[in-house]
């Protein structure tokens, strides 16, 4: 696992240090920040959820390679830091566990490694749009939550509390889609602010419910929507 952090991290370093070694590329950096939704969808009929916040704040670096009249096209990638809250509810009404309904509030904290394609298109001598499609690879860097049930049972570990999210019962990967939309407005030089909209999906199972009784056997995958925004630099 360490492996695959440290690959990441390299293949990050050299992507952004191309830029450095070809003077003809634009590239510009960004320092984001931002709010909004976050919920999840699973296979299993016994569960559900409901509408819960996030947020999100890191840095964006994209790299212009080509140049079609006002649209610029090239290659993006960076971190970000996110915290995505849920709400899920299990029913375990029928026996074994006769428990009711489990309502659970999870807090993921992630380090988010996004690598997309990137366009910029010129509207105006001030003004210009912003696209984003790619993927991510997240590294699950812990969490808590918080676990109800109707009636406990203690026998099956099931018991009101708040619990540790760790490697003992979430995945440390999470891999998924990711879309963005920004406006880049304000330029006074080489800065301008850049409101957006970025969507982030999930691909990948992510965790197995706490306690450990009843085991989860379901795909529960998530996503979040994030209004941000952004203070761009353009080197050059």
């Amino acid at each position: 696992m360490k492996k695959q952090l440290c690959a990441l991290l390299i293949t990050i370093i050299v992507f952004l240090g191309m830029p450095m070694m070809v003077s003809a590329l634009d590239l510009d950096v960004d320092i984001h920040a931002g709010g909004g939704a976050a919920m999840g969808t699973t296979d299993d009929d016994l569960k559900s959820g409901k509408l819960r916040w996030s947020v999100a704040a890191g840095l964006a670096i994209d790299v212009y390679a080509l140049q079609l009249g006002a649209l610029s096209l090239g290659l993006s990638s960076g971190a970000d830091y996110a915290l995505l809250n849920y709400y899920g509810i299990t029913d375990l009404s029928a026996p074994p566990y006769s428990a009711g309904d489990r309502t659970a509030e999870p807090r993921y904290n992630y380090l988010f490694i996004p690598v997309a394609l990137v366009g910029n298109l010129s509207l105006q001598t001030d003004k210009s749009i912003t696209v984003r499609l790619g993927g991510f690879a997240a590294y699950f860097l812990g969490g808590k939550t918080d676990v109800v049930y109707d009636t406990e049972v203690p026998l099956f570990g099931l018991i009101n509390g708040e619990y540790d999210l760790d490697d003992s019962n979430t995945e440390q990967w999470m891999y998924g889609i990711r879309a963005y939309v920004g406006a880049n407005l304000f330029e006074r030089g080489k800065l301008s602010i850049s409101p957006g909209i970025q969507f982030d999906m999930g691909l990948t199972d992510t965790s197995v419910d706490f306690p450990l009784f009843p085991p989860d056997t379901s795909k529960d995958i998530f996503w979040a929507l994030i209004a941000n925004v952004a203070l761009k630099y353009s080197l050059f």
